[in-house]
């Protein structure tokens, strides 16, 4: 009888595992569906080339589900009206016009993006966006570090971004961040009809010592090792491992530095706050790093909380632009437990959080409701978006576009299975919303004088609650 149970055991958990397994397929094969093939015969001119290129764009687009009745006709339409066209557009040109039609949908996962062949280029600074001004942080000449961008192509610089903000769905903080991305590529601003030439630009700045000069700012191509990443990297002075030796840094790695940009080019940090009872916790992903294991950090942040209870927790998710949820749920619904009775946890966010690191905070927010301190500015999403999905990029222009296919309501229930993403079951998570407790902003002066302010608040509240040393 013993045998004959254990072989029912068994027999029961293949099936399950079966079940299981045939479960995870069949959610990949409707979450992830691959693009369209590519059939064109080589394109015998450049307006054929176009063309194949915008067929296919069609194509993939179809396969978005973020797109309303209303947007997807316009989106065929405004393709349709190309197609019909004789004219051949730049590469910038065709990269602009699926980029708006991309932002049609206002999703922010939905978008064009550059694949290995082909990239934009970018002039030689680098710009972060504070709240008085764009202010260049990283340059190939001194003369340039610190100085506030007044002016591109004679344009002013709010209404160059603005601009380029119409080039990306989602809200209007993350629209922004990428329109501070996108201003260093001449072929991004010639396509949009800013700059006059696709590999120069002619910026306006106001230098640290108050005078305003007018420099024009030779592209440079960018290989697929290289990238553009998100404006906040350029806030620390750690030199990224793509870097060449003769880009210059406002500040330097010898500076004293606010503890949120030491180590910056670390995925995961832990590190208590001076003599208290807090601890830091910084996530600028929500998958593995580069060469570092988000479940080892996990497990030796689980470790480091039993041995020493925490009586506050910061939490920094600014910089983190998502990966995968289902490595943090358990971390998250486990960290009252690793953490003394009505401890807090102070959450740091910004436009730069995004996918999975908001479905992080969601988890957060849940688990520990008033006892979860929002501070910064507004998360880089909605509370009801769409992601998943899969890419395909054209056969002759080499863009890439991002189709998104999975529904992601984190304040309201979704039940409809067609579109609901089906893992959203398994690790459920219900708010109100995501919007800071205090909306703290960056200065470029703050920055310049090594201070956070969002931080240094996140440490005033946390400590003002206890002062005594971990584990004491």
């Amino acid at each position: 009888m013993k045998r004959k149970l254990m072989f029912a055991g068994l027999a029961m958990a293949g099936i399950a595992a079966s079940l299981l397994a045939a479960a995870y397929l069949a959610m990949t094969m409707w979450f992830n569906p691959s693009p369209p093939t590519n059939t064109f015969p080589q394109a015998r001119s450049a307006l054929e080339a176009q063309r194949q290129d915008l067929d296919l764009f069609k194509r993939l687009l179809a396969l978005d589900q973020s797109y309303s009745p209303r947007q997807r006709d316009l989106a065929n339409r405004t393709l349709d009206s190309l197609s019909a066209s004789s004219r051949v557009l730049s590469w910038g040109g065709l990269r602009v016009a699926l980029m708006r039609i991309a932002a049609m949908a206002d999703n922010g996962h939905t978008g064009v993006y550059s694949g290995d062949a082909l990239r934009p280029n970018a002039v030689p600074v680098r710009v972060t966006e504070f709240s008085d001004g764009l202010f260049v942080l990283r340059a190939k000449t001194s003369e340039l570090l610190g100085a506030r961008v007044e002016k591109v192509d004679g344009i002013p610089t709010d209404d160059v971004l603005r601009k380029l903000a119409t080039l990306r769905g989602g809200t209007a903080a993350f629209r922004r961040t990428t329109s501070a991305i996108w201003i260093l590529s001449p072929t991004i601003l010639n396509g949009l009809g800013i700059a006059a030439k696709p590999d120069l630009a002619v910026w306006t700045l106001r230098l640290r010592n108050g005078s305003v000069i007018e420099r024009a700012l030779h592209a440079d191509s960018l290989t697929k090792t290289q990238s553009l990443p998100d404006q906040s990297r350029w806030l620390s002075p750690a030199p990224m491992a793509t870097e060449s030796k003769d880009w210059k840094s406002l500040l330097s790695v010898r500076d004293p530095l606010p503890l949120p940009l030491r180590d910056f080019n670390k995925t995961f940090r832990r590190e208590w706050i001076g003599n208290t009872c807090v601890l830091f916790l910084q996530m600028k992903a929500i998958e593995d790093g580069a060469d570092e294991k988000i479940g080892d950090w996990i497990d030796e942040t689980e470790d480091a909380m039993a041995a020493k209870q925490p009586c506050a927790v910061i939490l920094d998710l600014r910089y983190n632009d998502g990966g995968d949820y289902t490595n943090t749920w358990r971390f998250t619904h486990k960290l009252p437990s690793l953490m003394r009775p009505g401890a807090r946890v102070y959450l740091l966010t910004g436009p730069q959080t995004f996918s999975a690191a908001i479905t992080t905070a969601a988890f957060i927010k849940e688990t520990f409701g008033d006892r979860a301190v929002i501070l910064g500015e507004a998360v880089g999403d909605r509370m009801r978006f769409l992601s998943e999905g899969n890419h395909g990029c054209l056969p002759n222009s080499k863009i890439c576009f991002h189709y998104s296919t999975g529904m992601h309501d984190y304040s309201a229930p979704c039940t409809d299975w067609r579109v609901c993403y089906w893992l959203n079951w398994l690790f459920p998570v219900r708010i109100k919303t995501l919007a800071p407790d205090e909306i703290i902003t960056k200065s470029f002066s703050d920055y310049r004088a090594g201070r956070d302010a969002v931080f240094e608040r996140a440490v005033s509240l946390a400590t003002r609650q206890r002062t005594a040393r971990p584990g004491a």
